[in-house]
């Protein structure tokens, strides 16, 4: 059985004045999943554990992207918020040092050829307000897309079952969003024949190194297409999933909405699709 860890970044709001920046509000919404089949999971999780113990990361200490990059984390004092170092920053004060933790991971994934990472992107500049159709908010739409290309992935597989696991978030919105992804099994063109077992399940990222490699996974891909910042989306590049001719556009990386002919920004009701 394979098995797809699935990680968000991103805002999923929109500005009114379609202006974005990337210090207070993302331009780009994506979810990011990492794939790999159950009979490899001890080696790829023991990998990870010979990274963590390389930079003496302990266990209860997740590799989180933002909290390495950032080094901080937020706290209330007297109703006012502060800024403090985090394990990672008062581990390693040196940014550099920081960075070096996140390249590390980022090679460790592009040296794992039992995995195939897929993302699908929102470009929030390129959609026209207002959304008319719940289903093509970023939190659904990235979903859909997401089942769309693991299912298409699993149906070239020598063994075609698979589940999708999820960072867990408020125990509504998790319901949610396995509500929606059961509708996706059932009303996508795309999905048939539908090769997942059970909806999505959701588990703490805290306690999976799995989620916590697509987490920066996820930030990787996200640097790329929120900011411009392309170094660490190269390193995992090779590990995105490809199509038989060899292209990850429309493959293991989707982006949408599609870009209109014109360069016009797209209807909120275009067709999703795979």
């Amino acid at each position: 059985m394979h098995i797809l860890y699935v990680d968000e970044s991103g805002d999923d709001g929109f500005s009114p004045t379609n202006e974005y920046n990337s210090n207070t509000q993302s331009k780009v919404f994506l979810r990011t999943g990492i794939a790999l089949h159950d009979h490899q999971w001890r080696k790829i999780n023991r990998t990870i554990t010979e990274l963590r113990y390389n930079y003496r990361i302990p266990p209860q200490i997740e590799i989180h992207a933002t909290e390495i990059w950032r080094g901080e984390k937020r706290i209330y004092k007297n109703k006012q918020k502060v800024l403090i170092p985090n394990w990672y920053g008062s581990t390693f004060p040196d940014k550099t040092d920081r960075q070096n933790i996140l390249r590390a991971v980022c090679r460790l994934i592009a040296s794992l050829p039992e995995i195939s990472i897929m993302c699908a992107i929102v470009d929030k500049t390129k959609v026209v307000q207002p959304i008319i159709s719940s289903k093509l908010l970023p939190k659904n739409i990235t979903w859909e897309l997401l089942i769309e290309r693991y299912n298409l992935y699993l149906k070239k597989q020598p063994d075609k079952s698979g589940i999708i696991i999820s960072d867990a978030v408020q125990d509504s919105i998790e319901k949610k969003q396995r509500d929606f992804a059961r509708e996706i099994y059932c009303t996508s063109p795309h999905v048939q024949d539908c090769h997942f077992i059970e909806s999505i399940l959701f588990e703490p990222s805290d306690s999976s190194n799995m989620l916590q490699l697509a987490d920066v996974a996820s930030y990787a891909i996200f640097k790329k297409f929120n900011t411009g910042s392309s170094e660490l989306y190269d390193i995992i590049q090779p590990r995105i999933l490809k199509n038989d001719a060899g292209s990850i556009d429309g493959a293991g990386l989707k982006i949408w909405p599609p870009e209109d002919p014109c360069g016009k920004p797209a209807h909120p009701d275009a067709t999703a699709g795979a």
